[in-house]
This record gives structure tokens, sequence and C-alpha cells, in this order.
């Protein structure tokens, strides 16, 4: 269950949460993007997924389906035991830079272009994507990454789910960065499905394991979702 606070580093939830989730030694984290106006996607993604998870992290473009769904996590008891304790999100190129939490007051939100924070002692970078011309390939985000010092970055924006582990030598040290796209909850382009990730984010491994969920719809019109093969490689839509 979630807080409906946002904190100094701009994440919502409380400060025990967020504290929790950075020194955990396993953290499982629900990974999202581009949901573009459906938040009933949204909700069934958290709904099935949310309470076997510490934390979302939203990469954009569907700000106010997240609004609508922390909304809800207020109003509906039940949904909202399924909401993880923590929620960080960025802006997307067709949201807005402050939003309005409407429960039995009003809660304003801002909304970061970008968020760097801590799971499971792993230093993670959250981005949208778009101002590192993804839609070519992962060149200039990977190199903003690596200036951030960050161990993983978590994008969107492609609608293209992609999961890549890259070395890294920084002097006589070689690390590895762990690159990943959710790709779409509602919009999936290049062929694929509409898709989503939970991540397991290890203190002490380099390797961090995930796993993709196809979202497809039975004969009533309602989500099922089902574990697909990770989608590796390099993303160049144009």
């Amino acid at each position: 269950m979630i807080e409906l606070v946002q904190q100094k580093n701009l994440a919502i939830g409380s400060e025990e949460a967020i504290r929790s989730l950075q020194t955990k030694e396993l953290a499982k984290m629900l990974v999202i993007s581009d949901s573009h106006g459906n938040p009933h996607i949204l909700q069934s993604i958290i709904s099935s997924f949310g309470d076997s998870c510490d934390g979302i992290a939203f990469c954009g473009d569907g700000l106010l389906d997240l609004v609508e769904t922390l909304e809800l996590s207020f109003f509906d008891e039940d949904f909202a035991t399924h909401f993880p304790p923590v929620l960080y999100f960025v802006r997307g190129n067709g949201d807005n830079s402050t939003a309005t939490i409407f429960t039995d007051k009003r809660i304003p939100i801002t909304v970061p272009e970008f968020q760097e924070f801590t799971v499971a002692n792993k230093k993670i970078f959250l981005t949208h994507g778009h101002r590192y011309n993804v839609y070519y390939g992962i060149k200039d985000l990977r190199a903003e990454t690596i200036s951030r010092n960050c161990d993983i970055v978590w994008y969107g924006h492609t609608h293209v789910p992609n999961s890549q582990r890259s070395h890294v030598t920084k002097g006589k040290q070689d690390n590895f960065l762990g690159i990943l796209n959710p790709g779409s909850c509602a919009q999936a382009r290049g062929g694929m499905p509409n898709t989503f990730a939970i991540v397991d984010v290890h203190a002490d491994e380099e390797k961090n394991v995930c796993l993709y969920y196809r979202i497809s719809w039975d004969r009533y019109g309602e989500p099922v979702f089902s574990i697909m093969p990770t989608p590796c490689g390099e993303i160049k839509l144009f």
C-alpha cells in the first residue's frame, strides 16, 4: 500500500518505504511505460502483480493514467492493498510537468524529467528516453547513464521492449550496465505485443533477472498476462 506523499526526491511513498527499498538484498520492481490514455490496463497490471513487488517505476507517457490509478488507491481499499509502497515516475514527451491527485484533498505533484534512485544498493537512472534519440539506438542513453555512474537504466518512448547487458570499463575495473525498456502496456510497435516487465534487483549480483509479460485479452475483453521470452538486442525504429 502506498502513502500518497511526494518526497523531496520526487518519489511517491513514505520515507520509511523508500529507505527500505534502497537497502534490500533483493527488490522486485514493476517497470511499466507508455499507457497513453489507458488507465484500465495500468490498474489491471497493478491488481495482478503489485502486491508481490516492492516498487513501481513508470517510464512516462501516461501521467494522467498514473494519477487516476493513484486516486483509485485512495478510494478503493482492495486495490490499495495491491499498490506497491514506492513509486518512481518521469515525464514523457506527451506528459505535463505537474499534476494534481484528487483524494479528500488536492495533492499537487511535480513530474520529474528523470529520476536517479537506489534499489537494493544499485543506482538506477529512470528516463522516458526521448531526449536521447532512442528511436535510433541507445548509444546516447548508454553514455548518459555511464556519466551519471548508474548501474541500471530503465526507459520507454520506443514502445518496443528491449533488455541488454552492456560491458563498461572504468579504469581497471570491469562493470556491467543493465539497460531495459519494458515496452508499451497499451500501444505496442515493431510487431511486438503490449508488454511490461518485472525486474529482480540484487544487491550483490551484477546480473538482474527480468521477466517480460505479454498482454492479450480474453473473449470478455479482460486482460490476460503471460510470460514471454526476454527481447534482447539493439532497437532501431528508423
